[in-house]
């Protein structure tokens, strides 16, 4: 089984997880009533990643997920459930990509049917970081949650952008040309801001 197939099944576990909610720890499950907020950013090379799936691995039972956004922001959820339990986890940071340079996140991830973009992914991250076997990444979860930044580091790693929907590239192409700036005109990055997100 390929790690890609490992950490797939990881997540599919975690997805589908136990039924029932303040679940007591038992040698049948595990706790979900102290389940606290972890959140965090992931960044390869200082740079924001986006679509990558991080995962919180504790030493026994369901493993705690997240999925980062576009400014590689991340919250974790244990089977369906926002928050993990108090412990030491050991982490691992994947970024799946289809063919198509798609980045397969939790919800391809854990599909029972695997999509066209999962049978062909490929990861893109370096084995230290996104092989829960090899990972030397953890994290120590205190009773109040917190907040980890990760940043992966493989110098000459490039993740290709993936390619335009076709609404997008009509937008481009409605675009009106740039124009110049004049020494009183506010700077372009100001500008941008207010409308971004």
């Amino acid at each position: 089984m390929s790690r890609r197939q490992t950490l797939w099944t990881v997540v599919l576990a975690v997805v589908s997880g136990c039924a029932g909610s303040d679940v007591e720890e038992t040698a049948d499950g595990p706790d979900f009533s102290n389940l606290v907020p972890v959140s965090g950013v992931v960044t390869l090379n200082g740079e924001p990643l986006a679509g990558a799936v991080v995962t919180f691995l504790p030493p026994q039972w369901s493993p705690g997920v997240g999925e980062t956004n576009a400014k590689g922001e991340y919250s974790v959820s244990s089977s369906g459930r926002p928050g993990i339990s108090p412990g030491e986890y050991k982490v691992a940071i994947s970024l799946l990509l289809s063919a198509e340079g798609e980045p397969q996140g939790l919800g391809p991830r854990s599909s029972l049917a695997q999509p066209p973009g999962m049978l062909t992914s490929k990861e893109m991250l370096p084995r230290e970081y996104a092989d829960l076997g090899t990972s030397k990444l953890t994290a120590k979860i205190s009773p109040k949650g917190g907040h980890f930044a990760f940043d992966v580091k493989a110098p000459g790693l490039v993740i290709p952008a993936p390619p335009a929907s076709p609404a997008k590239e009509a937008d481009a192409e409605g675009d009106p040309p740039a124009k110049s700036v004049s020494p009183g005109d506010p700077p372009a990055s100001a500008a941008n801001n207010a409308s971004a997100f």
